[in-house]
């Protein structure tokens, strides 16, 4: 059996670090061994991140429970029925899947919380069309939500692939980028004007095409520069 010689607790052979403080662990007459039984079970880390995550969530939920109680309770006592207290409990029912809903995932991918909050997004919206009427949402809004979550979990994914390079990344968000704002211009014209016209999301894709013709120059310029380097050198 071996002690630790910084702080003294009693250690295992499947222990090759102290794990109070870190020191490294040597004993000639007691050697590491990797397949040793370990004297804490393994998954002790995993549950205590769950069980922090399960407390947020009961916490926010709690949190968000109680203006939601107020506000519903309030428009009945006054006018016997749910009128305008359902734009506000939607408000905090969009509140809590955005707030409370990452809290149960053990390791959360963005894209994929993106992809949830542009539809409870477009979910908030429908409801919100359903109390107050008009016909904006489906001509103005909802196409709009859709496509700032469709360009966001595109961004989302191209940055988080492991795969293309690091310039080939950029000059795909500046595409999206690009695409974005011309057809949300479209989208804008069309429900304010009744037709098409271009200008501000023109300005903002002529940059977006020179910053992408920049950055694949400076791309191709450095790996040259590296492969110089390497037949210079090595």
């Amino acid at each position: 059996m071996s002690y630790c010689v910084n702080c003294g607790v009693e250690l295992g052979t499947s222990e090759r670090y102290c794990p109070l403080c870190g020191v490294e662990v040597n004993n000639p007459a007691a050697p590491f061994d990797e397949n040793a039984e370990k004297p804490f079970p393994s998954g002790a880390e995993q549950i205590r991140h769950r069980t922090v995550r399960v407390l947020a969530a009961r916490v926010l939920s709690l949190l968000l429970a109680i203006p939601l109680l107020s506000v519903l309770l309030v428009d009945l006592v006054q006018d016997g029925r749910l009128t305008w207290s359902l734009i506000p409990a939607a408000s905090i029912a969009l509140l809590f899947m955005v707030a409370v809903f990452p809290c149960l995932f053990k390791k959360p991918k963005v894209w994929l919380f993106m992809l949830f909050g542009t539809l409870e997004a477009a979910l908030f919206l429908f409801v919100l069309h359903t109390i107050l009427g008009g016909n904006w949402l489906w001509l103005f809004a909802l196409p709009i939500t859709l496509l700032t979550g469709a360009a966001t979990i595109g961004c989302c994914l191209i940055t988080t692939a492991k795969r293309p390079s690091l310039p080939l990344k950029m000059i795909v968000v500046l595409l999206i980028v690009m695409v974005y704002v011309i057809v949300l211009q479209m989208l804008i014209e069309i429900y304010l004007a009744g037709r098409i016209r271009l200008d501000w999301s023109l300005y903002i894709a002529v940059a977006c095409g020179i910053l992408s013709i920049v950055v694949l120059i400076v791309g191709r310029l450095y790996k040259k520069s590296e492969a110089f380097k390497k037949k210079m050198f090595y």
